[in-house]
């Protein structure tokens, strides 16, 4: 039978009539972007394809943007014939830089899984109960899954200590680079599509590691509400309606071959709670690697991305919301934006000449612009008076020209507009908590930046153009991926765990929606000014 064959993965499928090029895509878990989860809006799926005879004509949206007829966008291509084999050249991914690491706080050594000796024999306990042999090693996964990328941790239960750090794209990024899309496709489609390409992605690192999956006994795991819900596998489809909230926001323990993950048979997969509604256990999990809970003095964590989370508060309560940010500032929607991918351009500097400076990630050959670079630039041309605070174009064209030479890498006006949307999420959030809590920015003691974008972006330039609040930036403290430090934290001790479970109940959550005249605030933080 006719087979459709992907390079240079070589990966294959059995041809289906009226099935997309992009749906094997999914089912076979290879990278390709595909943002807008295949409505041809991105044009990001661009594939070389043999044997064209077998998919139907070209669409109006391909006709309109492709110019090699030796190309299809893999979402548009349909399979209508099974006459012979049909090849796929998948283009190369430049990798991505991840964060995997976080801010490391020293805590006492106490996990729920240990070794106890007996006069003939070691043995590995969990809980009390005995569930192996002991082998010479007793390790446990901290693994953050972000909507984008996934990053795992291997930690010796022993010494508390950290082995090996790995990270990977999120394989659903070829169902769309946000959650929206994602929660859609489980409505219409089938969620366990999603998951499988989790799991499968997840044993993968697994097996790469450098430790035995047979000697892996625990897994915590944090990630955003719709990301948890899938890899424990809980329904996401009432995050598509309202009031919009999870099944449940309880943590959760599951036997990990339940779940589908390739490590000791009688390992549990333990998962932090969910405080609420898109507010996830990697909120959580930044609350509790911060220890903000525990602070007499007030302070703020903001972990910036596709949905942003924002938290204030110290040991007496905490109150927390999350910002539709969206992925404009991961590049989604901006004509040269990028990932955190090599070549990205990641800082950029505007001279008095109007002459432009630049560096990129790894100091490739420029790809595109990245989400640090974006704020750069957008402070640069304010600075310059190239833009002014709405952000249009004071004088000469709606565009702004970055690199002229090869592929010309720019901003303009349309661009400008979706930053200013992501920004403004973020201006509305910020103030909002502090408001629910009573509090002016001169009473908050301390800025946390968590997450890839926190630890890359120039702070000086994010509260220049309005997304972060006027503080002094000796407050301001670099977390980096303080998700994964804290599922670290729940791994290996009892007490962090018991923490998790605490912080929710005295934690209050705030849906911006819900915000009275929220339309007029946020329109004012589309303003690309300071506030406090």
């Amino acid at each position: 039978m006719p087979e459709i064959i992907f390079s240079p993965s070589n990966k294959k499928a059995k041809l289906e009539q009226d099935r997309t090029v992009l749906s094997y895509i999914q089912e076979l878990g290879i990278n390709i972007s595909a943002s807008c989860g295949g409505r041809g809006i991105c044009r990001g799926c661009l594939v070389k394809i043999d044997q064209k005879e077998n998919l139907n004509d070209l669409t109006k949206i391909e006709i309109e943007f492709i110019k090699d007829q030796a190309y299809r966008l893999a979402c548009q291509a349909k399979i209508v014939r099974e006459i012979e084999d049909i090849f796929v050249e998948i283009p190369e991914f430049r990798k991505y830089k991840i964060l995997t690491k976080g801010k490391t706080r020293k805590i006492s050594l106490n996990p729920f899984v240990t070794k106890k000796r007996s006069i003939i024999s070691s043995k590995v306990f969990s809980e009390n109960n005995e569930i192996d042999k002991y082998k010479g090693e007793i390790y446990g996964l901290a693994l953050d899954i972000g909507t984008t990328t996934i990053s795992m941790s291997w930690i010796d239960l022993e010494t508390g200590q950290e082995r090996f750090i790995s990270s990977s794209l999120n394989p659903q990024m070829s169902y769309g680079d946000n959650v929206i899309d994602r929660i859609n496709y489980a409505k219409t489609k089938d969620q366990n599509h999603l998951r499988q390409a989790l799991v499968d992605r997840i044993n993968e690192m697994i097996i790469q590691g450098p430790v035995k999956s047979d000697h892996i006994y625990e897994i915590v795991a944090v990630g955003n509400t719709v990301m948890r819900d899938i890899i424990v596998n809980n329904s996401i489809t009432k995050l598509g309606e309202a009031p919009f909230e999870p099944i449940s926001k309880e943590s959760v323990r599951k036997w990990a071959e339940q779940i589908g993950i390739i490590i000791h048979p009688k390992a549990k997969v333990y998962s932090l709670p969910i405080i609420g509604h898109f507010v996830g256990a990697d909120a959580l999990a930044v609350i509790l690697s911060t220890e903000m809970y525990k602070n007499q003095e007030i302070t703020m964590a903001i972990d910036i991305g596709t949905n942003t989370e924002i938290a204030i508060g110290n040991r007496e309560k905490i109150i927390v919301t999350s910002c539709a940010s969206g992925p404009a500032f991961e590049g989604s929607g901006i004509k040269c934006g990028t990932g955190a991918i090599e070549g990205a351009i990641s800082q950029i500097e505007i001279k008095d000449d109007l002459s432009i400076e630049y560096e990129t990630i790894d100091d490739a050959s420029p790809s595109g612009i990245c989400g640090s670079g974006l704020i750069d630039v957008l402070a640069e041309m304010l600075d310059r008076n190239i833009i002014d605070k709405k952000g249009k174009f004071l004088k000469g064209e709606n565009k702004f020209t970055i690199k002229e030479n090869g592929k010309p890498i720019f901003i303009d006006g349309e661009d400008i507009d979706n930053l200013k949307l992501a920004k403004a999420a973020i201006h509305v959030g910020t103030k909002a908590v502090m408001r629910h809590y009573g509090v002016e920015l001169k009473n908050v003691e301390r800025l946390y930046l968590a997450g890839a974008f926190g630890n890359y972006v120039d702070p000086l330039k994010a509260i220049e153009i309005g997304m972060l609040p006027d503080i002094s930036l000796k407050k301001v403290e670099r977390v980096g991926n303080a998700a994964i430090e804290g599922a670290r934290q729940a791994l290996i001790s009892k007490e962090k765990r018991k923490d998790a479970e605490v912080i929710p109940k005295k934690t209050k959550h705030i849906r911006l929606e819900m915000e009275k005249n929220f339309q007029d605030q946020f329109v004012n933080g589309l303003l690309f000014d300071k506030y406090e």
